[in-house]
């Protein structure tokens, strides 16, 4: 109902009759609105811990490849129910997290350990291809994946007509890391003028 309607479109009354109890019953266990859609966000929050958990429990001693891989189906799943309304849902919801202390919290930490999932991704994969470790550089990868990531998700839980396939978004979260080291590399090296003179 969220994922279809909105919160606009959300009552006490409405879950009542989508869910088949007696009248009265969402209001008797969530007093307001606002208690309504934080217990809203808390049951997200529960699906996405758990799947979280399940999808990633082997990420920790995995490569980079494989992690890539990981959070490729993860995407591709946002297609798929019961993901897809949980996502369009939750998109719903961050909105009003925003003026919502409550329901930011429980979003946010689901937020961090994706972030640390990602984090484990960049560095596997320093590791793998033999790179030292250039901690701003795999911050800046970290950031910029988990904007790719968070538009990629908005867009197959809006129904984007892009065809992508798992190696389609392997292929992606290659070109976006490799981006951001040439990007960051040209920042670390001194520019040179016209003549080939080094800027001082």
């Amino acid at each position: 109902m969220l994922a279809d309607e909105g919160p606009r479109g959300l009552s006490h009354l409405k879950v009542d009759r989508q869910a088949g109890v007696p009248d009265g019953t969402t209001s008797f266990y969530y007093r307001t609105r606002a208690a309504l859609l934080q217990g809203i966000a808390d049951q997200l929050v529960r699906y996405d811990a758990e799947v979280f958990t399940e999808v990633f429990k082997d990420a920790p001693n995995s490569s980079g490849r494989v992690i890539a891989g990981m959070l490729a189906d993860q995407l591709l799943a946002v297609r798929s129910e019961p993901q897809l309304s949980w996502t369009r849902a939750r998109l719903e919801l961050t909105m009003s997290a925003r003026r919502d202390p409550g329901v930011a919290s429980g979003f946010r930490q689901i937020s961090e350990s994706y972030r640390a999932l990602v984090e484990r991704l960049v560095l596997a994969l320093h590791h793998d291809n033999g790179l030292d470790v250039d901690h701003a550089l795999c911050d800046e990868q970290t950031s910029v994946l988990m904007a790719y990531l968070s538009g990629q998700t908005f867009a197959l839980s809006n129904d984007s007509p892009e065809v992508l396939t798992r190696q389609d978004i392997e292929r992606q979260i290659h070109a976006v890391l490799v981006g951001v080291a040439v990007e960051h590399a040209a920042r670390q090296t001194p520019s040179s003028d016209s003549s080939g003179v080094r800027a001082k």
